[in-house]
């Protein structure tokens, strides 16, 4: 049973990152898959570089100017 519980904290830890990662809104688009695969090899490393690296805020939206 202890084994059980190791390896269901283990999957959790393991997991987490990318799940983290899936519900951000710092990205979007191809740039998070590209995070994603980043977390999905390197786990928390990559989390890791992703909140150092991206903008806290996210992407901004560009208005676009209409003609009056």
């Amino acid at each position: 049973m202890n084994e059980v519980v190791f390896l269901i904290i283990i999957l959790s830890a393991y997991i987490l990152p990318v799940v983290i990662v899936v519900n951000s809104k710092r990205t979007q688009g191809h740039e998070k898959n590209g995070w994603l695969l980043g977390v999905i090899i390197f786990s928390w490393l990559g989390l890791f570089m992703y909140f150092t690296i991206v903008p806290k805020h996210g992407h901004k939206k560009r208005k676009k100017n209409k003609p009056s």
